[in-house]
C-alpha cells in the first residue's frame, strides 16, 4: 500500500494543503465567472466538486482511482445532486479539445508524469483557459537522502522549486500569471476542519502506519517543503 492508496482506503476528502477552506477561499478571492466550465482533475471523494456545483458552476470530476469515484458518486446521492464523475487517468483524458475554462488540480500534479498530464490539461482547456494547481514546492535544495525519503514515500517523480514549476507549465503553453501562498489567505478561527474520512469495516493496520509516516514527514520537512497555488493561463 502506498500513500495514494491509503487516502483511497480511508476515503479522505480535502487531503490537499488547506483543504476545502482553501478551495473556498480561492474561489471567493478570484471571482471566476459563474458560467465557467470546470474540470476537477484528481477529484477524490468529490468534496471540492460538490462545493463548486453548489456555487452554480458546471463541473465534472475526474480520478483514476475507482474507489474515490465511488465515494464521489455516493456524495452525489447523499446531496441529491448530479455531478458527472469520470474514471480516467489525467494523462489520457477522454474529453474533447478546448472543453473547459478551468482545470483544477488540488495536490495532484506532483504525483503524475508532467510530460503526459500537462499536455492533456492544455489540450482540454479553452483558449485563455486557466489551470489552478495547489502543489508542494521545495524551499531549498534537498540532499539525495532527503529527496529519496520524500519521493519514495509519496511516489513523486520530482520535487520542484517555484521557478521550476513555472518552467514546467511554460513548457506546455501554460503561462503562470499568479502564485499565492497560505499567507495570502485568512481562515476564520471558528471554522471546522474540512478534511473528511469515509471509513469502512475492513481497514488494514498498515493504513494507519502510512498515515503516521505522512505526519512524520510533514513535521520533519516543514522548513524545507511548503506549497503554493499556481494560476497558469493557456496562451
Amino acid at each position: 500500500m502506498n500513500y495514494l492508496q491509503m487516502l483511497s482506503v480511508l476515503g479522505v476528502g480535502g487531503a490537499h494543503p488547506g483543504g476545502l477552506l482553501l478551495t473556498k477561499s480561492i474561489f471567493e478571492k478570484e471571482q471566476f465567472p459563474i458560467t465557467s466550465k470546470i474540470l476537477d482533475a484528481g477529484c477524490g471523494t468529490g468534496q471540492s466538486s460538490s462545493y463548486l456545483y453548489q456555487l452554480g458552476y458546471e463541473v465534472k470530476g475526474l480520478d483514476k482511482d475507482s474507489v474515490m469515484i465511488e465515494h464521489a458518486k455516493k456524495r452525489n446521492a447523499t446531496l441529491e445532486i448530479d455531478i458527472p464523475y469520470l474514471h480516467q487517468d489525467l494523462s489520457n483524458i477522454k474529453e474533447p479539445n478546448e472543453s473547459y475554462d478551468i482545470v483544477m488540480c488540488e495536490s495532484v500534479l506532483n504525483f503524475t508524469p508532467l510530460s503526459e498530464t500537462l499536455p492533456e490539461i492544455e489540450r482540454v482547456l479553452k483558449p485563455n483557459g486557466i489551470v489552478i494547481a495547489i502543489e508542494m514546492i521545495r524551499n531549498e535544495l534537498l540532499s539525495n537522502e532527503e529527496f529519496e525519503e520524500i519521493s519514495s514515500f509519496y511516489g513523486f517523480p520530482s520535487i520542484f522549486s517555484i521557478e521550476e514549476w513555472k518552467d514546467q507549465f511554460a513548457n506546455y503553453n501554460l503561462m503562470t500569471y499568479k502564485i499565492l501562498s497560505e499567507k495570502d489567505f485568512t481562515f476564520p478561527s471558528h471554522e471546522e476542519p474540512t478534511t473528511e474520512f469515509h471509513f469502512n469495516d475492513h481497514i488494514p493496520k498498515k493504513t494507519f502506519n502510512i498515515l503516521s509516516m505522512h505526519e512524520h514527514i510533514t513535521v520533519k520537512y516543514q522548513d524545507k517543503l511548503s506549497y503554493r497555488i499556481f494560476f497558469a493561463r493557456k496562451k
